[in-house]
């Protein structure tokens, strides 16, 4: 799916997040800091899906975290790791954030702590990729209970089956509510890097010369040991308005997300996403044109005016169900394909 990098600079400067469209694939985030100090261990950057810089120093001056809070945001905001000196700045920036209406996503490393409150908008995250790299699973068990994870797939040195197996096994005792899959994109400089400190001689040539697993791989055996596989949208809270809007859309993309890493048609699974993206611009409130029966008026595909029709009548919704059970089956590739968006035509993410 198409990301749009479209923040200004603007009066404040480096202050101004710059923005992205949002994808449950990607966490939600919405607005990412234009610079920051790295973290000092090895981390993924959710936003861009790509392996993160760390143990350097930054190319340009670190974004001033409390300008973050100066302007409240209508979607997610991220908050990447940093060294442990910059935490406590974090987690204030984060916390003003919140009280403005922001809703934050907060990566952290195992090990880390954060003081950021875990209320309606704030999301946490833990990126395991520096405990696999050690091989120190063990620390996994020291997860905080209902805490949300993100395993990176890296071809040759995080996609054995059987470390996902001895992981989530840790994760589950642990009492970790849900660990999405990512499959970072790896520059040659990554996989170099990888290589030459983590990786063994098959690993060299799986890095170099093997695709990572499908992520749906990695979620129906997490699912068996009772691991969501996705995180919730966060969500704007008051002063902010649209967190009806938000919630509605995210089902609407999390539904053509599935229905594309289900691997069927594309069209289809486009003309969700493209809904998707209207429900989120648009300026009226679905769940009062559901309650009034003027859905119809609306320019979205029957299946999406369908989705929205379920959300705002029970905040849930049977399309969406169907495709995730189908997504975690255990039956293999292509699952059950009965079920299809209607009359969806070709179109593109805008």
């Amino acid at each position: 799916m198409s990301r749009l990098n479209a923040g200004d600079a603007g009066p404040s400067g480096e202050a101004k997040p710059a923005a992205q469209l949002p994808e449950p694939g990607r966490f939600w985030i919405r607005y990412v800091p234009r610079s920051w100090e790295p973290a000092e261990r090895p981390w993924v950057n959710l936003a861009a899906g790509a392996l993160g810089e760390w143990g350097r120093t930054p190319k340009a001056k670190p974004t001033d975290l409390a300008a973050l809070a100066g302007t409240p945001l209508d979607d997610v905001l991220y908050f990447p790791p940093g060294p442990p000196r910059r935490a406590a700045a974090r987690d204030e920036a984060a916390r003003a954030c919140l009280m403005a209406g922001t809703p934050v996503l907060v990566q952290l490393l195992p090990g880390e702590e954060s003081t950021v409150p875990q209320v309606t908008g704030a999301a946490i995250v833990f990126d395991l990729l520096p405990v696999l790299l050690d091989r120190d699973l063990g620390r996994l068990r020291r997860l905080p209970s209902g805490a949300s994870a993100m395993f990176p797939l890296l071809p040759g040195v995080t996609d054995d089956p059987a470390l996902w197996e001895l992981a989530c096994r840790d994760l589950a005792a642990a009492g970790v509510r849900r660990v999405q899959a990512l499959a970072p994109a790896l520059e040659p400089a990554d996989r170099r890097r990888l290589a030459e400190r983590w990786g063994e001689e098959e690993a060299f040539e799986a890095l170099f010369h093997r695709e990572a697993p499908a992520e749906r791989d990695f979620a129906r055996l997490a699912h068996r040991h009772g691991l969501e596989p996705f995180l919730p949208r966060p969500l704007p809270r008051p002063p902010v308005l649209g967190a009806g809007n938000r919630r509605i859309a995210g089902v609407v993309a999390l539904a053509a997300e599935l229905w594309l890493r289900l691997g069927r048609p594309v069209d289809a699974g486009q003309a969700l996403y493209k809904d998707a993206r209207w429900i989120d611009r648009s300026p009226y409130d679905l769940e009062a044109l559901a309650r009034e029966g003027n859905l119809g008026v609306l320019p979205l595909d029957p299946t999406s005016r369908e989705i929205v029709a379920e959300c705002a009548e029970s905040g849930e919704s049977e399309h969406l169900d169907r495709l995730l059970a189908d997504y975690l089956s255990p039956d293999g590739p292509g699952a059950d394909d009965s079920w299809r968006p209607t009359d969806a035509h070709t179109t593109q993410t805008q």
